[in-house]
């Protein structure tokens, strides 16, 4: 008998082949039409890449990476990173009610405190309860988006469910002085406008941007305003070295809805101030060494009041403080590279959280880590090997190994193996056990079919000491959970400026041992998109995703149909160094309802259109 559930998983599967299908048919278009949204195997990384911190190639990258591109996130006109995860296969975004507001960010399955997300290596997650407010970071100054699905805590330390490492755009090197200014209006007054200048002078880099964002919301007490502003200077030293620095601020009030059955309503402040400074200094031919030190400031206050009359209930103030550095080491040799390093964090966190134990109101934790990583080569054979060990300051100190390994079986197909042990800290504000896991994958990626990329991986996630909580008594307990499932994506090369791409996600969550379900966790994923690009005036972008979150009957959701985007971008004008470009986006299209709990609805259908101009 066909359960609801299986119903599910054959209909996406049935969707999913059906365009592999029509990707398969050969289009009359010559080979050389292939572009870089085939994502060819052995794309570079220009930068640490979050998989093993070493400068290598996805061809020899043996974790399950995905990188999004600037290209590819101007063509989402997207607001904040917000905009860019929620197309991205394996990942699942829960409560999104708007750019700015609060998500939660998962990873195949993984509860969003598992997941670290950094900005240019530094970590975002905040130290209360490892929650990443991503609405914080705009769109705008991302050059790319690198994501590890699966743990990555032998490079990184605490990363149970995968890494999230947003790169900031650098200083333009081919001219003194160039920039972008936007502005985009839609409906609910809702305005984003921002700007950009970028240039080098002799020895100097620089990278400055700048940006507000606004709506009255699209959900009772949803409004936000947010303001940011961006830094990233770099300087050439004599020795062929690099100093570096930056600097990023953001500031918003936003509401965190209405619950009308609860007469109440919340309000939060924030602000957060990161400040870095980096130092890198070739040692000869092949050493080099890294230097980095940096400061986030974060500070959030949250007013509970009263639905019906406004009356205050409860004003939360947490206050935060990360000061840290690291040390780190590469030597590349003809047959492998290796990196070696120490990681320093010190953290302060201040709260007047009633619900929280008195110890924990006020706590200071030092936290250190010592990893080694190499990646070997031996012809088509990459093997990639990682430990790291760290001192927690707050929990039991954790051992993450890791072993890997990539066979370019031939010039257009890659084989990838992968299992590694990782964690995830308890929140300072919580006193738990550190959660463990064990991630192990298997999978393949080729463009032997004439016109097509496909890329297909087997996980499976074995997490201990998974804090759990009963609603029923209010008790606190931990148990061990078992993810395991399947990743495919496919995408094709353009056909009369036309391409195709999907992607299908499965987790099967059950606890260990009596194998029952783990509800909440959402066990089907699908993505679906239609690009055109005539690579000179205009292009469009249309997407499609769908989560059936596994919930709970007394969440009351939605998984009916699917949440439809389009995105058109026009530039009627283009010169040298000069650009005007106009954009359009209707959000949801077809006003689909998709969401985890009827408390936090997606937002209706919305329209919005604005203009970017390049000099």
């Amino acid at each position: 008998m066909l359960t609801r559930r299986n119903m599910y998983a054959r209909t996406y599967l049935h969707i999913f082949f059906f365009l592999t299908i029509l990707c398969l048919i050969p289009p009359r278009a010559h080979a050389e039409d292939q572009d870089e949204t085939l994502r060819l195997l052995g794309q570079p990384l220009v930068a640490d890449p979050v998989a093993g911190r070493l400068p290598r190639q996805l061809s020899r990258t043996p974790e399950n990476t995905t990188v999004i591109t600037a290209k590819e996130i101007e063509a989402l006109n997207a607001h904040t990173l917000i905009d860019i995860l929620t197309t991205i296969p394996g990942i699942q975004m829960e409560n999104q009610v708007g750019s700015v507001n609060l998500t939660y960010t998962k990873i195949q399955g993984s509860n969003y405190s598992h997941v670290q997300v950094l900005l240019d290596g530094i970590p975002f997650n905040n130290l209360g309860d490892n929650y990443s407010d991503i609405g914080r970071i705009p769109a705008q100054i991302i050059e790319r988006v690198e994501i590890v699905k699966g743990a990555a805590s032998s490079a990184w330390g605490q990363a149970l469910g995968g890494v999230i490492n947003v790169i900031t755009k650098s200083p333009e090197p081919e001219r003194s002085a160039g920039g972008m200014l936007a502005i985009a209006s839609g409906e609910r007054r809702s305005i984003d406008a921002g700007g950009e200048l970028s240039g080098t002078v002799d020895r100097l880099g620089y990278y400055l941007s700048g940006g507000h964002l606004e709506s009255a919301g699209f959900r009772p007490n949803t409004g936000f305003d947010s303001a940011s502003g961006h830094v990233r200077l770099t300087w050439e030293l004599p020795q062929s070295g690099q100093a570096g620095l930056l600097l990023n601020y953001a500031q918003h009030g936003r509401g965190q809805l209405a619950f009308a059955p609860f007469d109440v309503k919340s309000n939060d402040d924030a602000r957060r101030l990161i400040l870095g400074l980096s130092l890198i200094q070739p040692l000869g031919n092949r050493l080099e060494i890294k230097f980095d030190s940096f400061h986030s400031d974060n500070r959030t206050g949250i007013d509970v009041a009263s639905l019906s009359n406004g009356q205050p209930q409860q004003a939360l103030k947490y206050s935060e403080q990360l000061s840290g550095g690291s040390a780190k080491l590469l030597w590349r040799l003809p047959a492998n590279m290796l990196v070696a390093g120490v990681d320093l964090q010190h953290a302060i966190m201040r709260s007047n959280d009633a619900l929280v134990s008195v110890d924990q109101l006020n706590k200071r934790v030092n936290r250190w880590g010592f990893y080694l990583n190499d990646t070997y080569s031996v012809g088509d054979l990459a093997l990639s090997t990682g430990a790291r060990y760290d001192l927690t300051g707050s929990s039991s100190n954790q051992f993450s190994p890791s072993l890997g390994l990539t066979w370019q079986l031939t010039d257009n197909t890659l084989l990838r193996g992968y299992t590694a042990k990782g964690f995830s800290l308890p929140g300072l504000l919580l006193d738990r056990e550190s959660e463990k896991v064990w991630t192990s994958q298997i999978g393949a990626e080729s463009s032997a079919v004439p016109y097509l990329w496909l890329k297909g991986t087997l996980f499976r996630n074995d997490t201990r000491d998974v804090t759990t909580y009963n609603s029923i008594n209010s008790t606190i307990g931990s148990e061990r959970q078992i993810k395991q499932g399947a990743e495919i994506e496919a995408r094709t090369a353009q056909l009369l400026n036309t391409s195709l791409h999907s992607g299908y996600s499965y987790v099967d969550a059950r606890r260990s041992p009596d194998h029952s379900v783990v509800r909440d966790v959402p066990s089907q994923t699908l993505h679906l998109g239609l690009q055109f690009d005539d690579h000179k005036y205009f292009k469009g972008l249309l997407t499609g995703r769908h989560i059936f979150w596994n919930a709970e009957s007394y969440h009351n959701g939605s998984y009916h149909g699917m949440l439809w985007d389009m995105h058109l971008n026009s530039t009627p004008f283009s010169g040298d160094f000069k650009q005007i470009e106009l954009f359009f986006s209707l959000r949801n299209i077809f006003n689909g309802k998709q969401y985890l709990d009827e408390i936090y609805r997606n937002n209706r259908r919305w329209v919005e259109g604005g203009v970017r101009f390049r000099f």
